[in-house]
């Protein structure tokens, strides 16, 4: 299992078949950018401007609104949790309360309040639910130079013998900072249902569909965005999100230099194994892939996703710095 978790290959191709599964292979949006309307999920009885929304092909609603001016307004009913039990677990269980709670908050400011809070909320249950496994990642950093030294002792034997005492030897040294080497990916996949639970809810949200940010339309992916008179803001807020995805990533290795440094740790060459630089390679370029993957999602998504994963980076960088002051001892 552990061999498992440890080839990316193999876990990308996992986290995509749970996309499939988790989505149903289903978007609440036209091909327009416009969610339909029977997919908006909202507090009270509401109505919006037919130029908002749109109809899936051949149902009952394209029929009905069909002859609808761009600003007509349309009757949306309030969304009833039973009636999201229809659609999955995923949609019911995540999707639901998220949007509702976009729309409470977004009910007495804006939808950009609302997304604020909801990541806000997210971010701290799931620092709560991972703080163990943040922890161990970043005691996994502190712990290189001696991982290291244990890979180049036995570099270049195969024999069963060797990999045996170099298992030991290792699991020995997890033990000796309390980590666990797979415990990050716990984070990842409780994160990772959280995200297309908040990308659907941003979707469908009432408040989105029909709201915006400081005069903003949430609603609009920065591709549409930037056709538009206010296209800086979409520019400035897809920029920043890439921006502090990058430190969110960067911000643990950081910390795990200065804390070396503070306690005058060099990591002497002849206890590197020859690959050590391919192995920082490669998790640069898991690192620089997450973020290009992320970057290609958000440039077609809602804003409201950009939104959403700029607030929780920013909370994330923030954990990381009280998580080394208050919980990882020098």
């Amino acid at each position: 299992m552990k061999q498992f978790f440890k080839n990316k290959k193999k876990l990308f191709i996992v986290m995509m078949l749970m996309v499939i599964a988790l989505t149903g292979c289903s978007s609440p949006r036209g091909q327009n950018g416009k969610t339909y309307v029977n997919s908006i999920i909202t507090l009270e009885d509401v109505e919006v401007e037919r130029q908002h929304v749109d109809f899936k092909p051949d149902s009952e609603e394209a029929k009905k609104y069909e002859n609808y001016g761009p600003t007509e307004l349309i009757k949306v009913e309030k969304t009833k949790w039973m009636d999201m039990m229809d659609e999955g677990w995923f949609h019911w269980l995540i999707v639901y309360p998220i949007a509702q709670l976009i729309n409470l908050v977004a009910k007495f400011s804006d939808a950009g309040i609302g997304i604020i809070v909801a990541t806000f909320l997210i971010q701290v249950l799931m620092f709560l639910l991972s703080l163990k496994q943040q922890v161990s990642s970043q005691r996994m950093q502190e712990l290189q130079p001696e991982l290291l030294k244990i890979q180049a002792k036995y570099e270049g034997r195969t024999d069963d013998n060797a990999k045996m005492m170099q298992a030991q030897e290792m699991q020995a040294l997890y033990n000796k900072y309390k980590v666990n080497p797979i415990g990050s990916l716990v984070v990842t996949f409780l994160q990772f249902p959280i995200i297309l639970g908040m990308y659907q809810a941003t979707m469908r949200a009432h408040a989105v569909v029909n709201g915006t940010f400081l005069g903003i339309n949430l609603a609009k992916s920065p591709l549409e965005g930037i056709k538009t008179p206010d296209f800086v803001w979409y520019i400035v807020i897809f920029l920043l999100m890439i921006g502090f995805q990058f430190l969110s990533f960067k911000i643990p290795q950081w910390l795990a230099e200065r804390r070396k440094k503070a306690k005058k740790i060099k990591e002497k060459k002849y206890a590197k194994p020859k690959n050590s630089g391919d192995a920082q390679m490669n998790m640069n370029m898991v690192m620089y892939s997450n973020i290009i993957m992320i970057s290609l999602f958000a440039i077609n998504w809602p804003l409201a996703m950009s939104f959403y994963w700029l607030v929780g980076s920013v909370l994330r960088v923030a954990q990381n710095i009280m998580i080394n002051k208050f919980f990882i001892k020098d």
